[in-house]
């Protein structure tokens, strides 16, 4: 009994870290094309993201700004929204 009990603590365990480790998405609600520069570390990796489309897993800590409309740092499974021209969470 002592053995299942370590073992469904220690898949619970695993699990909770699985998901604590999920990257963040960006989802673009507007119907217009959007640059995106992803501060990560010391390196930014520049993309676009299309009107009306989502990026899934971007990254899972980093600062994400969105040319001409602002920047916000994400992290874990946080979801970024551009709509009407703003960033949010």
């Amino acid at each position: 009994m002592k053995r299942i009990i370590t073992t469904i603590s220690a898949t619970v365990i695993l699990l909770m870290g699985t998901i604590a480790a999920m990257p963040a998405d960006l989802k673009n609600e507007d119907g217009k094309r959007y640059e995106v520069k992803v501060h990560d570390g010391g390196t930014t990796r520049n993309t676009w993201i299309d009107g009306s489309s989502t990026i899934l897993s971007i990254c899972s800590s980093c600062e994400i700004e969105v040319v001409g409309v602002g920047k916000m740092r994400v992290s874990g499974s946080d979801k970024l929204v551009i709509k009407n021209g703003k960033l949010s969470k």
